[in-house]
């Protein structure tokens, strides 16, 4: 299922590779979520990571023999699906400000839009489920944070209370390729390749800037926070 899009993922790495100087299997590292979709990120997968890293570090630009390796990863262990309580939301713990990274990821086997219209209010009622449940548990949430290309379509930002929708901008900080805030504009709800992004990216590839690989996206990941008080008011 996801062969399309590791050999996506690759060959940015092969590219950002070459125009960096560095290793390929340091542009794997930076460049894709391949540790993530191979269900590596936690502490406990950090060795079977770094073990593929060395395994694919003599191959170099073979981009079929690295996309062989890590399709026989995946096949060995597939990783095991999470809990996903919220549906499509989870977050990150608040940090040590009180700012809680809210995430969204459609649950395996969603069978239509999980943004389309009629699902609005499924979306939301999973967003009041999410912050009832901070509530109770008393999670110290000063703020709410999320960075995502999704926040270029106006069918996420109708989810969000009104500062936080007011909020949304280019971030000030580098952003990363390791998660699905970029990367995930490539897949659609079924986590299948969307040929036209596929092809923008790799149209983009002979322009990319070694500092900002990102660029190559044709959706760039914008930022939103607001106060969490926003969101208890407008979930009540």
């Amino acid at each position: 299922m996801f062969e399309d899009y590791f050999d996506l993922q690759l060959q940015l790495a092969g590219h950002y590779a070459a125009i960096t100087g560095l290793p390929f299997d340091a542009a794997v590292d930076t460049c894709t979520n391949l540790r993530r979709r191979l269900g590596l990120w936690s502490d406990a997968g950090e060795g079977r990571w770094h073990a593929l890293l060395a395994r694919l570090r003599p191959l170099g630009g073979n981009r079929p023999a690295a996309l062989a390796l890590c399709l026989d990863v995946l096949a060995a262990h597939p990783p095991a699906q999470p809990a996903q309580p919220f549906g499509c939301f989870s977050y990150d713990a608040p940090d040590a400000a009180g700012t809680l990274r809210l995430h969204f990821m459609p649950p395996p086997g969603t069978a239509t839009s999980p943004l389309a219209h009629a699902h609005m209010d499924d979306r939301r009622q999973e967003l009041r489920a999410l912050f009832a449940h901070l509530r109770q548990s008393q999670a110290p949430v000063r703020a709410v944070m999320g960075v995502s290309w999704l926040y270029n379509l106006e069918a996420y930002l109708r989810l969000f209370p009104p500062a936080y929708r007011a909020s949304v901008a280019a971030p000030g900080f580098a952003l990363h390729l390791n998660g699905s805030s970029t990367w995930g504009q490539v897949l659609d709800w079924r986590q299948a390749v969307k040929p036209g992004v596929r092809d923008a990216v790799r149209a983009r590839l002979g322009h990319m800037r070694p500092g900002a690989p990102w660029r190559a996206f044709p959706l760039q990941a914008l930022a939103a926070s607001c106060a969490v008080g926003h969101f208890h008011a407008w979930l009540a």
